[in-house]
């Protein structure tokens, strides 16, 4: 049976989990792919693990995290660290724990959401959505789109220092909608998946950050003091690195701005999904995302009721600058299993158009900008 592991149980899931993941010997694998979890505190708590008389042979971490959206606060469960010792297999081990991580979680937070095989992890309610636009840039893009200008103003290095860090967490929180981060935490966080934390200075002084990784060639998260900038940021990046390119991520359809900046010189565009996401409460969670999309859009005029099976109908009411989402008893005018809601509603399924009985005014305002930062990643 799943349990809740304790404090002293930490070194030996780290131990196992460095096995499972990081093979024989390996000894830092989770240290540094996630040191917020496992280098700077003792997560054991948040841990289920099964054991047997040779001790922990099952593990499932469940990470508590908020959002904040537009001032509502929404609750997260981040599902990671997930293993069972290859002796072990086969019992049944990874149900028990999914099943019992749910269940807890569907008492304590209002979205899940896990990395891993689509089809293994949906049998538990959990379905790729949310959309994050990924942009590539070369020398090419910079060479035609700014003409010679000086990029020379702008340096990068390593970031180390509180300043550094406090200097982030202020540019990071102008955002109208972020996982909330501690400043004493921020340096951590975006050194998750073995990434480094880039201070970005123009003559000399604080302009922006980047969490990257790949060898630096992959930008997950970019902030600067004045996004039209952008372009030759990563113009003087590229060259001070001797790279022919760099792919940039971390950007969300509510980055209305930089995405505008990004599609402007970009060389191209993909449209991937965030991640897998479980919804537990779609009434706040649909109340926090419209209200998210009414900052950088017009929304459309619709009036719909969907019937979430198994969970509840949802009355959607909107105006071009106004809404109201609510539990109703009131007739559906569609009905969706939860995976195919979580697609349709906050996801690239919206994009492609799967339900027609959808009512066009409620299908014009989708996909809903769900989305959840690299960084924030378990």
């Amino acid at each position: 049976m799943a349990e809740w592991a304790k404090e002293q149980d930490f070194e030996e899931i780290l131990q196992k989990a460095d096995i499972i993941f990081g093979g024989e010997g390996n000894t830092d694998y989770f240290q540094l792919y996630h040191p917020k979890l496992y280098a700077v505190r003792n997560s054991a708590t948040e841990h289920l693990v099964i054991r047997d008389e040779d001790g922990i042979q099952g593990f499932l971490g469940v990470f508590p995290a908020e959002m904040d959206i537009c001032g509502r606060k929404i609750k997260v469960d981040g599902f990671g660290t997930m293993g069972v010792m290859k002796s072990a297999r086969g019992k049944g081990y990874m149900k028990d724990l999914m099943d019992t991580a749910v269940n807890a979680s569907k008492e304590r937070a209002d979205i899940a959401f896990l990395g891993g095989r689509r089809q293994r992890y949906e049998y538990f309610g959990f379905t790729p959505s949310g959309i994050t636009p990924s942009f590539s840039f070369n020398r090419d893009n910079a060479k035609h789109c700014l003409k010679g200008a000086d990029t020379s103003i702008y340096t990068f290095d390593e970031a180390k220092t509180a300043e550094e860090a406090k200097f982030f967490a202020e540019l990071y929180n102008r955002r109208p909608a972020r996982v909330i981060r501690t400043e004493e935490s921020f340096l951590t966080t975006l050194k998750s998946c073995r990434s480094v934390a880039i201070s970005i200075r123009k003559n000399g002084k604080l302009f922006g950050y980047a969490a990257v990784n790949g060898e630096g060639r992959s930008i997950n998260e970019i902030e600067v003091l004045n996004i039209e900038e952008l372009p030759a940021v990563l113009s003087s990046y590229i060259n001070t690195y001797d790279f022919r390119g760099v792919s940039i991520g971390g950007v969300f359809l509510f980055d209305k701005e930089k995405l505008k900046v990004l599609d402007s010189v970009c060389e191209g565009m993909t449209l991937p999904c965030c991640e897998s996401f479980l919804i537990h409460d779609y009434v706040k969670l649909l109340d926090a995302l419209f209200a998210l999309k009414a900052t950088y859009t017009k929304l459309y005029p619709c009036k719909a009721v969907l019937n979430i099976e198994g969970y509840c109908k949802v009355a959607i009411e909107t105006q071009e600058d106004s809404f109201k989402v609510y539990e109703t008893d009131a007739s559906a005018d569609a009905n969706l299993k939860p995976l195919e809601a979580t697609r349709v509603l906050f996801g690239n399924s919206a994009c492609i158009g799967i339900r027609d009985d959808l009512l066009q005014g409620l299908k014009a305002n989708l996909p809903l900008p769900l989305f959840y930062s690299r960084p924030d990643f378990v």
